[in-house]
């Protein structure tokens, strides 16, 4: 995995829940894997092996995912995430 975000959100949980697997299985190609954390009720850690940060962009920031990120509340912290090698 490479990329980590923490997510806020005001909507529900499985709302959000169904967001992400919708967006992640539109884009396909743009990732290996994914996974989920939930922190609590409102948040998420969110776990991905992105191999097309390009392809990745579209279903992310189109005007429609914009729209559905500002009226639920949504706020993304991304991270990289390297390998640590011994």
């Amino acid at each position: 995995m490479n990329v980590c975000m923490r997510i806020t959100f005001k909507c529900t949980w499985d709302e959000m829940i169904a967001r992400l697997e919708h967006n992640m299985s539109t884009n396909s190609t743009s990732h290996t894997s994914w996974a989920v954390a939930k922190e609590d009720d409102h948040s998420l850690i969110f776990l991905a092996n992105i191999t097309d940060f390009a392809a990745l962009n579209e279903p992310m920031m189109n005007e429609d995912q914009i729209a559905w990120d500002t009226a639920n509340g949504c706020e993304y912290t991304a991270y990289k995430i390297e390998t640590m090698n011994a």
